[in-house]
């Protein structure tokens, strides 16, 4: 059975530059100020706008004097100028993310405690297999290092204890429990136990700048107690805080892996902390949301999370 259709309207493509053109009188709120904005004559802008009526069939502007009021119908354009506006920048800005993940370059921002593994166990792997790989490497405290991340400056990040954001997923991350750094036979090795945080008032103290994931839970647990500390260092040197134990000036908040070298060598002993905050502090690989991950970060990410035991958290 052949059915008949009929066809209230054409459909038709919306001219571009007339578009423009009315966005400029909405937001300007006069022929003239467009014009002006321009730098045309006023009534090269007015015919624009004539001519765009009759191309919708529908008025946009209502005349009174020498204002214009605009109509119900340039309200529903107007949003459709924002709309397109917003879909193109989101197209602008998904060619951006993939050229640049096609790009061989990765920008990693770290905590200085990771440095070694990075150097030592992750780049020579990477770089056998990406030779142009070109990485850049930053280190900073942890605060900033979410913050690069959650804003796309930076493609990976590696923290400890890095608060949540929601822009930001965890790649991959392993316990890494923050432990007392105390020079050799120290008086609180005799306790044979976890040292509380009451327990510290007494000694000399190094500790990290605000921002750093150490100082962070070394801040909520002297809260927590009510402890105060008799600070004699504040560092952003791993190294320094290391140095400052081990000369016998104070003791320090660290990881185990950090004061690997000086417990073997008996310039450092480690003591456990009495505080479930300290215990459950983790090490984190950190990567932006909903971005495209190119084949030469991939393979960093795989390399990182192996060379530090970080177990998956999300598939890329």
């Amino acid at each position: 059975m052949k059915k008949n259709f009929t066809y209230d309207f054409l459909i038709q493509s919306v001219n571009e530059k007339r578009l423009r053109y009315f966005y400029l009188v909405m937001i300007s709120g006069s022929m003239r100020q467009a014009a002006e904005i321009l730098d045309i004559d006023q009534a090269g802008i007015s015919r624009q706008i004539q001519v765009f009526e009759q191309e919708l069939n529908i008025k946009l502007f209502e005349r009174k004097g020498r204002n214009i009021i605009p109509t119900e119908a340039a309200y529903i354009v107007l949003d459709y100028f924002k709309e397109q506006m917003r879909c193109e920048n989101a197209l602008f800005h998904q060619l951006h993310e993939l050229k640049q993940s096609r790009q061989q370059n990765v920008s990693v921002v770290s905590s200085e405690g990771f440095i070694y593994t990075l150097i030592n166990q992750v780049l020579k792997p990477v770089n056998q297999q990406y030779a142009d790989l070109s990485i850049r490497l930053e280190l900073m405290d942890v605060n900033y290092i979410v913050r690069l991340v959650a804003e796309g400056k930076a493609d990976l990040g590696l923290a400890y204890n890095p608060p949540l954001h929601p822009d930001v997923c965890i790649l991959g991350q392993k316990n890494d429990p923050a432990i007392l750094a105390v020079p050799f036979n120290h008086p609180l090795t005799k306790l044979k136990r976890a040292i509380r945080f009451e327990e510290l008032s007494a000694f000399r103290f190094a500790v990290m700048p605000l921002g750093y994931g150490f100082r962070q839970i070394m801040d909520s647990e002297l809260a927590r107690t009510q402890t105060s500390l008799d600070i004699g260092l504040v560092t952003n040197s791993m190294s320094a805080l290391k140095n400052y134990v081990a000369a016998g000036h104070g003791i320090s908040i660290l990881r185990a892996v950090d004061v690997h070298q000086e417990v073997g060598s008996k310039h450092i002993q480690m003591l456990p902390l009495d505080s479930e905050l300290c215990s459950q502090a983790q090490s984190q690989l950190l990567m932006r949301k909903h971005v495209t991950v190119s084949d030469s970060c991939r393979v960093l990410i795989r390399q990182i999370q192996t060379s530090f035991g970080l177990t998956a958290i999300t598939d890329v």
